[in-house]
């Protein structure tokens, strides 16, 4: 059955291939160190430019062209998809622009193994849009321009979002303050003239105002580490795992007393990329599991990796509370509970860190689950 699985692979990769090579557009693919390993079987030229001379060389690589766009540099240094990125060339005294747009390959263990994609002659779609007076340097250079301006103009989005979040941080403490500081007062000076309906009313409104607090400072940090570039680097997922097991269950048994809770964690679980914010997901996982199995008389977390999904998709079980999944569209949701405040105490913000994480890694992250009977996290990274 496997033979026959495989053969029909084959089957379907010649296909695909013959239909690319028919394809007007000239499609290539590279190596690890950027070079074009394989172009299209029977494209000789894409405007003017023969293909096969790229073997071994960058795919915009060409002699008496124009550097690539900063975009171009920018995507490839990020790993990251880029499309009909404008190069122009100068071939048999004329000007052909070429439209490149490619997608990063992950090996199974997501390793960079290079680049796939496609170079259009779009000379033809430029001139017509120009008009037949116009230079086509004109309009690349108003697209670069346009395209620098939209970065720019991103970057100070970003920015001013940031001193949005710390001002808005700052406005919102002021008052919070002001009401701890007043009720504390009040439960203090006057404490012994209220009954004691009074002095839990002024506790809660204390502990109301503490958890907002909480709250707000739980949301800059996730904009703070969220917010940062990526900085990519091969992080040993199980060797993070057993670390924050061993600090969380340390932690733990200080406050709340020591617990039988049995880790299995698998190895070699080696990926690529951010460090400290792929620390931050499983830390985040961790902490869940550990905290949503508390009622369990033997507690099991386990770290591991699934290959049934199409590619691996990790994940943290637990054989905790679990939740119904009729709500899980609500699970990754700023501030979204499924349990009370006094059941299994939390802000809420976790998961939807843990999120935009993956989501920042090129990945998905789903869960399945069923009430009392434990929760599975599976997350992904660079499909």
């Amino acid at each position: 059955m496997l033979i026959a699985q495989r053969a029909g692979v084959r089957r379907e990769l010649a296909a695909l291939r013959r239909t690319l090579a028919a394809a007007a557009d000239w499609w290539w693919r590279t190596d690890a160190e950027l070079k074009v390993s394989e172009v299209g079987a029977g494209q000789r030229t894409a405007g003017g430019v023969a293909t096969r001379d790229r073997i071994g060389r960058a795919p915009w690589d060409i002699a008496d062209a124009d550097p690539p766009p900063p975009t171009l540099a920018k995507a490839i240094a990020a790993r990251a998809p880029f499309f009909d990125q404008l190069l122009q060339v100068r071939v048999d005294g004329g000007a052909r622009t070429l439209a490149f747009s490619g997608a990063p390959l992950f090996s199974p263990d997501a390793h960079f193994e290079g680049y796939v994609g496609v170079a259009r002659d779009v000379t033809d779609t430029l001139g017509a849009a120009l008009g037949p007076n116009r230079e086509q340097s004109e309009l690349i250079a108003r697209l670069q321009a346009d395209g620098a301006e939209r970065s720019r103009q991103f970057e100070l989005a970003l920015k001013d979002l940031d001193s949005f979040a710390h001002s808005v941080s700052h406005d919102l403490r002021a008052p919070l303050r002001v009401i701890d500081g007043f009720a504390n007062i009040v439960l203090e000076d006057y404490g012994k003239r209220l009954d004691d309906l009074g002095r839990e009313h002024l506790r809660r409104i204390i502990a109301a105002g503490s958890r907002m607090n909480s709250m707000i400072d739980t949301l800059l940090e996730m904009s703070r580490t969220t917010g940062r570039a990526l900085e990519r680097e091969r992080v040993d997922l199980s060797r993070l795992a057993r670390e924050l097991l061993d600090e969380l269950t340390a932690r733990r048994e200080v406050a709340e007393g020591p617990r039988n809770v049995e880790c299995v964690i698998a190895d070699e679980l080696v990926v690529e990329g951010d460090r400290t914010l792929l620390r931050l997901v499983l830390q985040n996982l961790l902490s869940n599991a550990y905290k949503f199995t508390a009622r369990q008389p033997v507690a099991r977390i386990e770290v591991g990796v699934d290959a049934a999904h199409g590619r691996p998709a990790y994940y943290v079980r637990d054989n905790g509370a679990g939740f119904d999944m009729r709500f899980a569209d609500k699970l990754f949701g700023l501030f979204q509970r499924f349990h009370s405040q006094s059941e299994f105490p939390g802000t809420g913000v976790g998961l939807a860190t843990v999120q935009r994480i993956v989501r920042k890694h090129g990945g998905r992250i789903w869960a399945e689950s069923a009430p009392g009977k434990g929760a599975t996290f599976y997350f992904t990274l660079w499909e």
